[in-house]
């Protein structure tokens, strides 16, 4: 059986599609002298990605929706 597609709308990249990640992390960092909200995805192919600003909002986003849903 497939799993269903997560599937995240990205401000400028189109469809996001979240099933294949392995692990999603999220945090706050100083950068520049202001916070950054980050978020990390390791892929299963063992790819990282590294999402910033509306990016990472984006997919926080889609995963608390997906968490709310199941619940």
């Amino acid at each position: 059986m497939m799993p269903q597609p997560i599937l995240c709308q990205t401000p400028t990249r189109g469809l996001l599609n979240l099933t294949h990640a392995r692990q999603i992390r999220f945090c706050d960092i100083y950068l520049q002298r202001s916070w950054q909200f980050i978020c990390f995805i390791t892929w299963n192919n063992g790819d990282e990605q590294t999402f910033d600003g509306q990016y990472a909002k984006a997919i926080a986003q889609t995963m608390n929706k997906i968490s709310q849903t199941k619940s």
